[in-house]
């Protein structure tokens, strides 16, 4: 059934241990510099600050993706008059799941970043402005704009490959494991969602290869290399000052790797 309660909560990540700072919070696979030089040059507390710094980032991507891109939308079409209550339910209840996952990814950011000791630390996930503004987009005109089924359909299936590798992983700390692996076990089921939405508000006709366009620049642009990745290199470099003078061929490494390796949403 698609109406069942959400397994990633606030209660969940409350109940569960804090982060260890001791540990990895991100399986090593998923960092942006996983098997690059810049990466191995790393001393071991190097190397895992920029692996917390990340995990961090990963749990702000997915509150950003959740909130802008699936509760915007999704409110907007259940404000519209005559709306069919059973779709009504479905919306409502989709909603519910991922307002649980906004908080609980903010509050095991919260608990990161007590377990950091950090202070005042900006966001490390900031998309740029013309991503931004095809959100909003979305989020205003959600019919005229259906793009956005194509894009949260991809970011169900990178949601539940991240779970996955989490799952595998023994060595990474157990608030993330279980906060990433029952994301994904909400998101597998969230794929019947994308599908009733997208043949709902897309049943066919030539407007459809215009939202694929559409997503298709979407997608360019959010997994562009020229962002995204500097925002944890340089809170590592903050940190450990002897690395300011490496922080350009660490972003460049990173850089190459994105190239190289499947986008965090891909239409393909």
């Amino acid at each position: 059934s698609l109406l069942r309660p959400a397994k990633l909560t606030p209660a969940l990540v409350e109940a569960g241990p804090a982060p260890d700072g001791s540990r990895p919070w991100v399986p090593e696979s998923l960092l942006p510099l996983h098997g690059t030089r810049s990466l191995a040059a790393l001393s071991d507390t190097q190397r895992l600050r920029y692996n917390q710094a990340y995990a961090r980032q990963l749990a702000e991507e997915f509150i950003w993706l959740e909130r802008y891109l699936i509760l915007a939308p999704v409110a907007k079409l259940t404000q519209r008059p005559g709306l069919d209550p059973d779709v009504s339910l479905v919306l409502r209840s989709f909603m519910s799941d991922e307002s649980h996952h906004v908080a609980s990814f903010s509050k095991l950011r919260e608990l990161a970043i007590k377990a950091s000791g950090l202070k005042n630390p900006t966001s490390l996930f900031n998309p740029p402005r013309s991503v931004r503004a095809m959100a909003g987009l979305a989020a205003r005109f959600p019919l005229r704009f259906a793009f956005w089924t194509t894009v949260i359909q991809d970011l169900e299936d990178y949601a539940v490959k991240v779970g996955q590798t989490y799952k595998r992983d023994r060595t990474v700390d157990p608030a993330f494991q279980e906060a990433f692996v029952s994301h994904a076990q909400d998101e597998a089921r969230h794929c019947r969602y994308d599908r009733l939405l997208t043949a709902w508000l897309r049943p066919g006709g030539p407007m459809n290869s215009v939202h694929d366009r559409v997503a298709n620049v979407f997608q360019a642009r959010y997994r562009s290399v020229g962002w995204g990745l500097d925002g944890p290199i340089r809170e590592l470099a903050e940190i450990h000052p002897e690395l300011a003078g490496k922080v350009n061929d660490m972003i460049a490494d990173a850089e190459a790797v994105r190239r190289s390796s499947p986008p965090r949403i891909s239409t393909e």
